[in-house]
């Protein structure tokens, strides 16, 4: 009777062993046309993982979570601090083997830094006077990088080749403007004079024989202090580069991949200057002159490097 039992609840759920297998068969893997896809680089989680079991109290590689501009590769633009550390890596797919692609960081920084100092208007009419004025800066830090292209996939199983070919950009911008409470006239021919090495921001600069402000290195040996800065001045990048990848899918529709480019691209700055304000005894009057730091360059780079992340994770959606 047992025997008779077992034989009809094993033919009873044959069906739904077979719609089950049949289900597990039926997973969808690869993307397909239509499908949207998010890349992250996954470097930055192994390395905080590893450091998490190894004591390391200053673990800071989940912060770079997220793609990895191409410009990270280039020392020129790395330097700087210009550029984002972080990209978006996106995808959409066209069919299933054809797509396009695209790998976008952004920077954009407003900074502001206000400082009192002593009004020497109201010094000159009152020595005891109290009263301070603003002197202002105003600095913009400003960096993109992007590359969009589009890609072809090879293969039918849960491991494909991926090829891609894309144009990149990028530019980078350091620039900074300062406004003095203290304003340079006939009369106030050095702005500040009085100011006290309190109000300095180096330590070194003690000495108040020559015009200060609360920003340090803004006057130079002739007493003309700065009005305008271009920093390090501007930079492009522009190029092509060649893709190739495998992705293999651990899970329906995400993948882990590995990929490497050839690029080729040009590299173009602008001069650097700086305006600056002073007194002029020859003419009896306030004059600002702009001062070349350094000329143009152009530069040219053909290599092989890891666009997005040496190890990256994609899911599909």
């Amino acid at each position: 009777m047992k025997k008779i039992i077992s034989i009809i609840m094993i033919a009873a759920l044959l069906p739904f062993a077979g719609a089950s297998a049949q289900e597990q068969e039926e997973k969808q893997y690869l993307p397909e046309a239509g499908d949207w896809a998010l890349g992250i680089d996954v470097v930055p989680v192994l390395r905080y993982i590893g450091n998490a079991f190894n004591g390391n109290t200053s673990n800071t590689y989940i912060n770079s979570l997220g793609g990895e501009p191409f410009v990270n590769q280039n020392q020129r633009f790395n330097d700087r601090k210009l550029m984002p550390d972080v990209s978006i890596q996106g995808k959409y797919m066209i069919t299933d083997e054809w797509g396009v692609r695209a790998n976008v960081g952004l920077m954009f920084r407003s900074i502001y830094d206000n400082r009192y100092v002593q009004d020497d208007k109201a010094a000159l009419l009152n020595p005891l006077s109290e009263s301070k004025v603003v002197d202002k800066a105003h600095n913009w830090k400003n960096g993109m990088s992007v590359m969009v292209g589009g890609e072809y996939r090879k293969g039918t199983k849960r491991v494909q080749g991926v090829f891609g070919m894309g144009v990149l950009f990028a530019f980078q911008n350091n620039k900074t403007t300062y406004s003095y409470g203290n304003e340079m006239t006939t009369i106030n021919q050095k702005p500040g004079e009085s100011t006290t090495s309190s109000g300095i921001t180096s330590g070194n600069m003690e000495s108040t024989l020559r015009p200060t402000t609360s920003f340090d290195g803004v006057y130079d040996s002739n007493n003309y202090r700065l009005t305008k800065t271009n920093g390090q001045g501007s930079d492009f990048y522009v190029g092509i580069t060649g893709s190739a990848g495998i992705e293999w899918f651990v899970a329906p529709k995400i993948s882990l991949g590995a990929e490497v480019n050839l690029s080729l691209y040009y590299i173009f700055g602008n001069q650097t200057y700086e305006e600056r304000e002073g007194y002029n005894a020859a003419l009896g009057k306030v004059e600002k002159v702009t001062n070349l730091v350094s000329p143009r360059y152009r530069e040219m780079y053909i290599g092989t490097e890891s666009l997005g992340g040496s190890l990256n994770m994609t899911f599909y959606f």
